[in-house]
């Protein structure tokens, strides 16, 4: 049986809330829209505005699965929204900054998994290469710029890859996880997927586990080196 997921979101205030008082009272309307449309998750929060700018924390149990996250405060004309995977039964930290007017739709590629808490300090993320200048077990060369957020969990990782139009002259490209070393080189390992991927209004999502065994094993592996792992599973969910 699938179990929930607990979501924490650490949600910035714009500026309309923060010039308010102290004790002023803020309603957050906070939505989870699955691809049909159709909330899964719909409630209000309510906090008080408080003597800082520190995040608010809400927090709530949400279903595995991708989700669009809307964060509203019509009051103030406030909003943020962004899409997300929750993974069963795993704690997800989720930073939202709320924005005046209606924030831009965005068509991200979602990359997530299992991963233990040393993850981190690999301070992994994903990167693009030329495919035509790269081949397994050959030197990298230099990455393709683009955006890729990438948010570390006690116990997943979470990323949202951003395909700008400018790499439709780059192609074909390449891309591959990179983890650093203790001495400061890096590990590239090989995601067998197409990237950018089309966009039929709702992201895809990769789910792309890591284990202590696999992150241990990269130690006897070449740095700066596209390793192409069979054994690092790849699943993907459009």
């Amino acid at each position: 049986m699938i179990g929930m997921a607990h979501a924490v979101l650490q949600v910035g205030l714009c500026s309309a809330i923060a010039r308010q008082r102290p004790e002023t009272v803020v309603t957050a309307q906070v939505r989870l829209v699955d691809r049909r449309n159709t909330p899964r998750f719909d409630r209000q929060f309510r906090f008080e505005r408080g003597d800082d700018d520190n995040p608010k924390v809400l927090e709530f149990d949400a279903p595995q699965g991708t989700y669009r996250l809307d964060v509203t405060v019509p009051k103030y004309g406030c909003a943020s929204s962004q899409y997300l995977t929750f993974i069963s039964e795993l704690d997800r930290s989720i930073d939202v900054l709320l924005s005046a007017g209606r924030t831009a739709r965005t068509e991200p590629l979602l990359i997530d998994g299992a991963s233990p808490q040393s993850f981190s300090y690999v301070q992994p993320t994903f990167v693009l290469l030329d495919k035509n200048a790269t081949a397994c077990n050959k030197p990298v060369g230099e990455t393709v710029p683009f955006q890729v957020d990438v948010e570390n969990d006690q116990d997943a990782y979470y990323a949202s890859l951003y395909a700008d139009p400018s790499l439709a002259a780059r192609q074909p490209l390449q891309l591959a996880l990179r983890l650093r070393t203790p001495t400061h080189q890096y590990h590239y390992v090989r995601v067998p997927i197409p990237f950018p991927m089309p966009w039929a209004g709702w992201p895809s999502n990769v789910r792309f586990d890591v284990t202590q065994d696999e992150i241990d094993g990269l130690a006897s592996q070449p740095v700066d080196t596209l390793l192409c792992l069979h054994l690092w599973e790849t699943k993907v969910y459009f």
